[in-house]
């Protein structure tokens, strides 16, 4: 399984350092238009437990980004895709 958190919310200038593009990919935003943005990533192939274990330890950015941008008036979602792995039989 592949899964993610994305981020809904209206853009800010201010908002820029806590995104996770760089600054340039969002030159043309408009002020307030509503953007999503990716949040939190968990790649396939990986256990919940490994997973949650990189969550709150790998990036110490991560509570003030869900802050900075909940308090800004995003709203978070949780998306999951079944796996694009495929297993053969020796």
């Amino acid at each position: 399984m592949y899964g993610e958190v994305l981020g809904i919310g209206p853009f800010r200038r201010e908002l820029v350092p806590f995104l996770q593009q760089p600054e340039a990919w969002h030159q043309g935003t408009r002020e307030r238009a509503v953007i999503v943005v990716p949040v939190f990533s968990a790649p396939e192939g990986s256990s919940r437990s490994r997973e949650m274990a990189g969550f709150l330890g790998d990036d110490d950015g991560l509570p003030e980004r869900i802050t900075v941008l909940k308090d800004a008036g995003f709203q978070f979602y949780f998306r999951m895709e079944p796996s694009r792995l495929t297993l053969t039989s020796p």
